[in-house]
């Protein structure tokens, strides 16, 4: 596991544009924290080493996102956030089966922790307030 102190969502991203200098494409990111932990500036950090210019949003209503990345092997972000998830059917039936396993999508998962079922190398990011704008990020 790694552990990181981020004292500014700035800082956060830089953090998840790391990341993606890591990634080889198909992995499923799953994120967790408290409501206002740094979820989505997480994904925007994603976002932006990806080359998206898109504004990031949680897809709360939604439930799932799908943004074009200029990234070379990487070609799509999947964006999924759990938060109103009812059920886990809710998941297949927005087709996210459908950008799992692809080695041109990155697949992120907000409030990962109420799906059952991830993938079992799925990367684990976990995130919590400490204090002010400091967020620990363990990445495992």
């Amino acid at each position: 596991m790694k552990e990181y102190i981020a004292k500014s969502q700035a800082e956060t991203e830089k953090i998840a544009k790391e990341l993606v200098q890591k990634l080889r494409g198909g992995e499923v990111l799953a994120l967790v924290g408290n409501l206002g932990a740094g979820k989505t500036v997480f994904v925007k950090g994603l976002a932006k080493a990806l080359g998206i210019e898109d504004n990031i949003t949680s897809p709360t209503f939604v439930l799932m996102k799908i943004y074009q990345s200029q990234h070379k092997k990487i070609k799509r972000l999947v964006h999924v956030d759990c938060y109103r998830l009812e059920k886990t059917e809710d998941l297949t039936e927005i087709g996210l089966a459908d950008y799992l396993n692809d080695p041109e999508n990155i697949v992120v998962i907000e409030w990962a922790d109420r799906v059952v079922n991830l993938p079992k190398d799925a990367i684990n990011i976990n995130i919590d307030y400490i204090e002010g704008q400091t967020r620990r990020v363990r990445v495992s």
